[in-house]
């Protein structure tokens, strides 16, 4: 990290250059390390991963955006591109906090708070994991941005800019819509509601409509089905949902721990110089030429889920919060009188590389380790290529065609299906609707492999739905056994056991296939 001692003598274009070196090589560990330390995708990523290759307009959980740039990032970069896709996110986060804090204060201010952001944790080790918490967190950024960019100089493109950012925010996860409320109630209430006078913010809401417009008539022809999922999910949670907005709100004051460390230590450490300033004359007062947008963007979204979860008791969960709290090192900034800005800054900046270093050797630690300090596999710890390569030996023991199906639970056909080099599509086990590209009449043409885990002593599970359809049908041939596969963290230990079913076209079939293992 750069010095930013002096006041007078800071440069803002060395500081910048400097941290952007810093930013790329953070950058470049965080997206090699994790796929040389682990053998598997996270379980996000590995469930994105089997939606992106379809090229949907929506997927039962989720809109479609972040599954679809995750595939592609897959197929330009491998197994890095997850975790390059991850890393760029929080960068252009942080870019764009630091554009929309030159509009709220000094620009060493605005850069400093766009640092300090890493202090909060959704920032660090979960995003290894990209999903859609992670995808959405450039655009709440981009958001936060351009609704200020419009309603200081009011061009008519800034309000066009906004309403496309808005949807393809929606795009992304509904949950953008938290930040969107806090937007349309600071324009509402706020010392900028004469804008509303303008056509601005309704060309704005406008554009959103059109954005959206393709997904919202995927939903009405789904019959809704990312809601319904996600209200049979809620229900089966069950009880002490409000109690689960309170767990919300502690969980997002903690994953504000290190920040509010690092801002504690530099605190004490610079309080004597701080104190040797004459202090400033007149009350203290937030540092921001706009403090009530930055009061609107930083803390009321979270403020927003935390009541909705209370009053209508619907479930919350603590990762929602990943994308709410970007905003945070703007307000420390701004809470920050000149003299303890000037003491602190360059202690803050310390405090913050420390908190990178100790986090990111913590994180390889984890992956390099972890399975065997806990004696059981992270999702991480999975042994995706191997289970890949038995999938692949046994469809071509039976099949001269592409494997084109691989069916069962999303982890584990997620796995098989992500580390193939076919790239077979993925049929969800469970609700058929889950998966309409995998349909009865692409079963019979190309035929699936079926996989599950075997449970000792369990019944076999039944056939998922559409594979139940055609399992009788005379055109398939089936044939089934079972892998016993190393665990990479503990070769010695209880291999992990397959169960697999092949279900080949005849005109697909082995002229001589293997004699063990004909089912049917």
């Amino acid at each position: 990290m750069t010095s930013f001692s002096a006041t007078s003598s800071v440069q803002p274009s060395a500081a910048l250059r400097a941290l952007a070196v810093v930013a790329v090589l953070y950058i470049l560990l965080w997206t090699v390390a994790p796929p040389m330390l682990s053998p598997s995708f996270p379980l996000d990523v590995v469930e994105s991963l089997s939606w992106g290759r379809e090229w949907q307009w929506g997927y039962y959980k989720h809109p479609p955006l972040a599954p679809e740039l995750l595939h592609v990032f897959f197929l330009l970069f491998g197994r890095f591109g997850p975790f390059l896709l991850s890393q760029l996110c929080i960068a252009a986060t942080l870019w764009l906090v630091w554009c929309t804090g030159r509009r709220l204060m000094s620009p060493d201010r605005a850069l400093l708070g766009a640092v300090l952001t890493m202090g909060v944790v959704y920032y660090t080790f979960p995003a290894l994991e990209f999903n859609h918490n992670i995808a959405q967190m450039p655009l709440w950024a981009a958001l936060g941005y351009a609704l200020l960019m419009a309603l200081q100089q009011g061009r008519l493109y800034h309000w066009l800019l906004l309403g496309a950012l808005a949807g393809v925010g929606l795009l992304t996860k509904y949950s953008v819509a938290i930040l969107l409320i806090a937007q349309a109630l600071y324009l509402l209430l706020g010392p900028d509601r004469r804008c509303l006078r303008q056509p601005g913010p309704w060309l704005a809401l406008l554009v959103m409509v059109l954005v959206f417009l393709p997904h919202g008539m995927w939903l009405y022809q789904s019959d809704w089905l990312p809601f319904s999922y996600a209200s049979e999910r809620a229900a089966a949670v069950g009880v002490h949902t409000r109690l689960g907005a309170i767990s919300f709100l502690g969980a997002q004051i903690l994953s504000h721990l290190p920040m509010l460390v690092i801002v504690l230590i530099a605190a004490l450490w610079a309080r004597r110089q701080a104190r040797a300033v004459a202090p400033e004359a007149g009350p203290w007062r937030l540092q921001t030429q706009n403090a009530a947008y930055l009061l609107a963007v930083a803390l009321l979204p979270g403020l927003l889920l935390t009541t909705l979860g209370l009053v209508t008791g619907a479930r919350v969960r603590d990762m929602w919060g990943s994308p709410m709290w970007m905003f945070s090192g703007l307000l420390v900034m701004a809470c920050l009188s000149d003299r303890w800005f000037q003491s602190m800054r360059e202690r803050l900046l310390r405090g913050v590389t420390v908190w990178l270093v100790l986090v990111s050797l913590l994180t390889g630690a984890y992956l390099a380790w972890g399975a065997q300090w806990r004696q059981r596999p992270a999702r991480m710890d999975w042994p995706a290529a191997a289970m890949a390569t038995q999938a692949e030996t046994a469809w071509a023991q039976h099949s001269h065609c592409r494997l084109d199906v691989v069916a069962g639970d999303y982890w584990l056909a997620g796995l098989v299906a992500t580390a193939s080099p076919q790239g077979p599509s993925v049929l969800i086990t469970r609700d058929p609707r889950f998966s309409p590209w995998v349909t009865t009449q692409r079963l019979k043409q190309h035929g699936a492999l079926w996989v599950w885990q075997l449970d000792p002593g369990g019944a076999d599970p039944q056939a998922p739905a559409p594979l139940d359809a055609v399992q009788d049908d005379p055109a398939l041939q089936l044939f089934q056994g079972q892998w016993d596969i190393p665990w990479p963290y503990a070769p010695r230990s209880e291999p992990l056991t397959m169960g697999w079913r092949a279900y080949v076209p005849k005109g697909c079939v082995q002229a001589a296939p293997s004699p063990s293992g004909a089912a049917g």
